[in-house]
Parts: structure tokens; C-alpha cells; sequence
């Protein structure tokens, strides 16, 4: 028997564990205009790295593959798209791979968050994962 998920982009039912057609053009334009702009370029090499893959793997095996945001916010146990840097690259590129600044995040949460992302939402972010490892870890 298949389980089914809604694209959270446009809505169609998809198999679970798998990408929407919008997600993967969505995915190849942001690749295009972001990742290999030649200012981003030391992202890139780093998202295609073998070391973050493992520990984005990690990551999400560690909070079973559930959006945090979605789960201790809203109560929702919503799948994971993303693993997110609490405190970005951009910002300090140290803690690219270090486990406190890593989260689960679904594209909808993570989305929002981008849109105007604040020092009080890397605050709320840490409680989040903060209260999610008391309450199931």
C-alpha cells in the first residue's frame, strides 16, 4: 500500500518521500539564480559537500524526518523538507555543520521564515528544538 502527501507547493497528491514536479523546476531555477551566482559559490560547494549531506541525513533521522516548527508550534506532525541553519552561512560559516544550529523545518515554515527572518526568529527556532528534545528525546 503507497501513503500519499500533498506538494506543499501546488498541491498535488505525490507519493510520499518523493518531489513534485514544481519542486524539482522550483528547485533547478533557485539553483540557477542562487546557488551558482559566483557570491554564493562557497555555499554551494558546501551544500554539495559530502560532509553536510551527512549530517543533514543525520539531522533528520535524528528529529524522524518531522517539520519541528510545525509539531511544537502548531501540534502538527508535518514531513520535513529542509534542513535549516538557524544562524546562516552568510552569517557565520563555522557553524555550517554544527548540530545546535541545524533544525527540521518543512518548506511552508522555512519559507516563511526567509521572508523576514530576525533575530527573534533564531531565538524562537532554539526554543523550539529546545522544547522538542525535552518533550520526545
Amino acid at each position: 500500500m503507497h501513503v500519499y502527501r500533498r506538494c506543499g507547493k501546488c498541491g498535488k497528491k505525490i507519493l510520499q518521500n518523493s518531489k513534485c514536479e514544481c519542486t524539482k523546476a522550483s528547485a533547478r531555477d533557485y539553483k540557477k539564480k542562487v546557488r551558482e551566482n559566483k557570491e554564493n559559490i562557497k555555499y554551494s560547494k558546501f551544500y554539495d559537500s559530502p560532509h553536510w549531506k551527512r549530517m543533514s541525513k543525520y539531522i533528520r533521522r535524528k528529529y524522524n524526518g518531522l517539520c519541528l516548527y510545525c509539531l511544537v508550534k502548531y501540534n502538527i506532525a508535518t514531513i520535513a523538507d529542509v534542513v535549516h541553519h538557524i544562524i546562516e552561512l552568510k552569517e557565520d560559516f563555522s557553524k555550517r555543520l554544527e548540530e545546535d544550529n541545524l533544525i527540521t523545518l518543512c518548506h511552508s515554515c522555512h519559507n516563511n521564515l526567509h521572508k523576514n527572518y530576525t533575530k527573534n526568529d533564531k531565538k524562537e527556532l532554539h526554543e523550539i528544538k529546545n522544547k522538542y528534545e525535552e518533550e520526545y528525546l
